[in-house]
């Protein structure tokens, strides 16, 4: 099996470095290409900067009414101050713990049952809670705001 892929990589490699040469052609204005670049670079990071600016002066999530709506508000607003945070752990905790799945499924190919736990645990559970656990809270959340 592994033969087979490993001849299918140098295949796609020995056929990507054999392809045809691109065409470069002379620039008749190479400062006005800068500028447009620059300009988009700038347009790109005004964007970036204003949109984490307004995620950064949102109002908090207003806590009135009833006890059990001030108490699911009051974790919704929590889940909100944290919300990038939230997500990026998220994503690393899913493929820390996909990669570790699936070197274990690799090497573990005479026990069955470490295996099974890799493939189920690992490499299915655990990212598929936390991408439940990710979207729930966003769900949560765009209920109150």
């Amino acid at each position: 099996m592994w033969r087979v892929l490993l001849a299918a990589i140098i295949a796609v490699l020995i056929f990507m470095s054999s392809g045809e040469s691109v065409p470069v052609y002379a620039q008749s204005d190479p400062g006005q290409e800068e500028d447009i670049y620059d300009a988009l670079q700038n347009s790109i990071n005004e964007s970036w900067e204003n949109g984490f600016e307004e995620l950064e002066t949102e109002d908090e999530i207003e806590i009135e009414g009833p006890i059990t709506e001030r108490i699911i508000r009051s974790i919704a607003n929590t889940f909100y101050k944290h919300l990038v945070e939230i997500k990026a752990w998220s994503l690393i905790i899913g493929l820390i713990s996909m990669l570790c799945g699936i070197f274990i499924a690799v090497t573990a190919r005479l026990n069955k049952k470490l295996r099974r736990f890799a493939v189920i645990a690992l490499i299915i559970t655990i990212p598929g809670l936390l991408t439940g656990f990710v979207f729930g809270i966003t769900k949560l959340i765009s209920i109150f705001i």
